[in-house]
């Protein structure tokens, strides 16, 4: 097995970490320029981050609600309440991937909200890899219930090759602990690279939905990388599977088309859904990329729409 690697000593990759130094020390994370840096670099890289892959990789929420409750949340976790997945529907669902994946897949990441806060999570790590034989099986936490996880957990963790990943946020963990468990009962725990551990950069939120849909989509640095399974449908974006919560809370109408997903059991071919991820979508016009800010202080949310507009 994968030897675990130091959590506490995280890093990116070689080339791209000392860059990134370079760049802050000279432009500003929140500056105009550091956002229009970054946005040409994602355009550039997008025609080689949009090519269709071989193997479909997904995530899936587990649990909507969450025990943190970031600000600008981008799966609206602060306004949902406790929301946890139906495991027969999960277990419907993912038997259905696995028939027409072959048992095979990149990778799937169970996530939330928190995932940590589902009562069955190891019934739903066992049913996962039930079905999905091959490829990479995560969990991504913020990490605050990690080390009061049971025996059960690590050991289940531990038989289904599962991954954690924590989200490096300005909270205190015990850091200590979550090592000591994961060296005894071998599991592999990293930092999960989502950006800075002290801010954010936020994607507002296009009320009109006029935006130009093929441009922000070349502009989307999670074009093609961040591929959604809900309540049988896959989404190539986690927004319009949840934005429902945003409508809800704050009396909005943005609108999900059929075409902005596609339904697994109305497909008979892996293929047609690796070619549907890696395109546009029709919810795409309700991103404001050329508002994107970045060097947002972490807090916790005041359920302000401003959050997300």
């Amino acid at each position: 097995m994968k030897k675990n690697k130091r959590i506490a000593d995280r890093k990116s990759s070689k080339f791209w970490g000392i860059f990134k130094k370079i760049v802050l020390k000279v432009v500003p994370v929140s500056s105009y320029v550091y956002k229009k840096m970054h946005l040409k670099a994602v355009e550039l890289t997008s025609s080689r981050r949009n090519t269709k892959k071989n193997k479909l990789s997904f995530d899936v929420s587990v649990v909507d609600s969450c025990n943190l409750n970031c600000v600008g949340c981008v799966a609206f976790s602060p306004l949902c309440k406790d929301v946890y997945i139906d495991v027969s529907s999960f277990e419907k669902d993912i038997k259905r991937i696995g028939e027409l994946a072959n048992g095979e897949v990149g990778y799937i990441s169970l996530s939330g909200g928190e995932v940590l806060q589902h009562p069955k999570l190891i019934e739903i790590l066992d049913i996962t890899r039930k079905y999905l034989k091959k490829g990479d099986l995560s969990i991504i936490t913020n990490g605050i219930l990690l080390d009061k996880q049971s025996d059960m957990f690590w050991n289940t963790c531990r038989k289904n090759n599962v991954k954690i990943y924590i989200t490096p946020y300005p909270i205190k963990l015990n850091i200590d602990k979550i090592i000591e468990l994961a060296k005894e009962y071998l599991i592999s725990v990293e930092w999960f690279s989502v950006g800075e551990r002290d801010h954010f950069r936020k994607l507002p939120l296009n009320i009109k939905g006029d935006g130009d849909v093929s441009k922000n989509f070349r502009r989307c640095n999670n074009s093609n990388t961040c591929v959604v399974l809900r309540d049988g449908k896959i989404y190539p974006c986690g927004s319009p599977a949840v934005i429902k919560y945003f409508n809800e809370y704050f009396d909005q109408h943005f609108k999900v088309r059929d075409k902005d997903y596609i339904d697994i059991y109305t497909t008979n071919d892996i293929d047609e859904i690796l070619d549907f991820v890696c395109k546009p979508i029709p919810f795409c016009r309700y991103c404001d990329i050329d508002n994107m800010k970045f060097g947002i202080a972490w807090r916790v949310s005041k359920k302000d729409i401003k959050e997300w507009i």
